[in-house]
C-alpha cells in the first residue's frame, strides 16, 4: 500500500480559507466568515450546532498531533488515501479506439461504446468472459451517451441532428422515448427511483457559454413527463457549463462531470433535486487542469472520479472532501482511465481513453475496503 497524502482542508463554503468550525448536522468545515455570513444566515441551518475546530482537537489529540496549525491561520491538513484500487482481477482488450461511456446492467452484461470517430463509433453488448468478451449484440450509431433502466433497457441518444432520447429493448427494437426539442440532449442516467435524468443545452456551438446559453439538467418522471428543472441554485447562479456525465447516489443527490472548456477540463458538481449546491470539485492542487468524466457511486455513497489525462482517479464522500487520490499507471498499468461502472458483483470496471498504438481496454478492478 502506498504511503498516504496529506491535502489542506478548506472552508467548503468559500474554498478558501483556513477552517475554524464546524457544523455538528452538515458535517462541513468552514472558516469565521462564511460562518457569520453564509451558514449563520441560512434559515434552513440556524439551529445547527456549531463546533470550534479546536475543540474537537481536544477531544481527539491525535489530530492536533498531525495538524498543528489547526485552528489557526493556516489551513487544516488530513490524510487522503493513495491507494482507491487495490488489485487488477482482469482486463480486456475491446476493437474500439476510446470507450467513451460504459455501463454494466443486472442481468449480467456490459455496454460500451466509442463516439469520437464516425466511421468507428459503435455501441457493444457484452459479457465479460474469462479471457474474452462475448459480443451479443452491436450498433453501428454515433451515440453521446447511454443509460440502462431497471428492466435492463438500454437508453441512449446519438451525436446528429435530433433531439430525441431512444430506448433499445431487449428484443432489439428501438423506441423514442423522450423528445428534448428545442434543446439537445446530452448526458443520460438513471436514477434508483427509474426515472431518467437527461443534461441538455440550447442548439448550436458547445463554448464558449453565453449569458442567454441554456444548459439544464431535467428529471422525468416514469411516465416520462417534465418532474424538475435544475437551471441555477438557490441564489439564481447557473449550476453548469456543459453537464457531461451524471450519477446520482441514495439520497437522490446529482453529481455532474460539468466541462467548462474545449479542452474539456472542468468540475464536478453535486447538487439535490431543490437546486441546493452541495459542492463544487475541480480537482487536486497537484493536478491541474482537472478532467472529469466517469463517475461511479460505491455503495456508501462516495464518489469515484475519473481524471484521464493524470492518470488518475479521485474519491470524494458526500459533502465533497477528498478521500482518495491513486495515479494508476506506475502499479496497476492502468492508462487513460475514462469511464466507469460498478458491475452487480461490486467490481470497479474502467474503459480507457486513448491509448498509444493499442484499442481501449475495459479493467475489472477490485476497490480498497476503505473506499468502497
Amino acid at each position: 500500500m502506498e504511503k498516504a497524502l496529506k491535502i489542506q482542508i478548506l472552508c467548503q463554503f468559500c474554498d478558501g480559507q483556513a477552517i475554524q468550525w464546524k457544523c455538528d448536522e452538515c458535517k462541513k468545515f468552514m472558516c469565521l466568515p462564511c460562518k457569520e455570513l453564509v451558514h449563520d444566515n441560512l434559515k434552513s441551518l440556524q439551529h445547527h450546532g456549531i463546533t470550534n475546530v479546536v475543540d474537537i482537537v481536544k477531544d481527539n489529540p491525535d489530530i492536533g498531533n498531525d495538524n498543528p496549525d489547526i485552528g489557526n491561520d493556516n489551513p487544516v491538513q488530513r490524510e487522503v488515501a493513495s491507494e482507491v484500487i487495490s488489485s487488477v482481477l482482469n482486463s480486456y482488450t475491446t476493437t474500439i479506439p476510446v470507450i467513451n461511456s460504459l455501463d454494466c446492467s443486472e442481468d449480467g452484461f456490459v455496454y460500451f461504446m466509442h463516439q469520437k470517430i464516425a466511421e468507428k463509433s459503435i455501441l457493444v453488448k457484452g459479457e465479460l468472459k474469462e479471457s474474452s468478451i462475448k459480443l451479443s449484440k452491436s450498433l453501428k450509431k454515433r451515440i453521446f451517451d447511454i443509460a440502462i433502466n431497471r428492466d435492463d433497457e438500454l437508453l441512449f441518444n446519438e451525436m446528429v441532428d435530433n433531439n430525441n432520447v431512444c430506448m433499445l429493448s431487449q428484443s432489439g427494437e428501438i423506441n423514442t422515448v423522450i423528445d428534448t426539442s428545442p434543446m439537445r440532449p446530452l448526458s443520460l442516467h438513471v436514477n434508483r427511483y427509474n426515472e431518467l435524468i437527461v443534461g441538455i443545452k440550447e442548439q448550436g456551438p458547445i463554448f464558449p457559454v453565453q449569458k442567454d446559453s441554456v444548459r439544464q439538467i431535467i428529471i422525468f418522471g416514469s411516465d416520462n413527463k417534465k418532474k424538475v428543472t435544475l437551471d441555477t441554485d438557490t441564489k439564481g447562479r447557473k449550476l453548469f457549463n456543459y453537464p457531461a456525465r451524471i450519477e446520482t447516489d441514495s439520497t437522490n443527490v446529482l453529481y455532474v462531470a460539468d466541462w467548462m472548456d474545449t479542452d474539456l477540463s472542468g468540475k464536478i458538481v453535486a447538487v439535490d433535486t431543490n437546486g441546493n449546491l452541495k459542492f463544487a470539485y475541480a480537482g487536486h492542487q497537484d493536478l491541474q487542469p482537472f478532467f472529469p468524466h466517469g463517475i461511479a457511486i460505491t455503495p456508501s455513497d462516495n464518489i469515484v472520479l475519473s481524471d484521464q489525462s493524470n492518470n488518475a482517479l479521485h474519491v470524494l464522500n458526500s459533502t465533497g472532501e477528498l478521500l482518495g487520490l491513486h495515479l494508476l499507471d506506475s502499479i496497476l498499468h492502468i492508462h487513460a482511465p475514462l469511464s466507469l461502472c460498478f458491475d452487480r458483483e461490486g467490481h470497479l470496471l474502467i474503459g480507457s481513453g486513448k491509448l498509444d498504438n493499442s484499442n481501449a481496454k475495459i479493467y475489472v478492478t477490485k476497490v480498497a475496503k476503505q473506499i468502497i
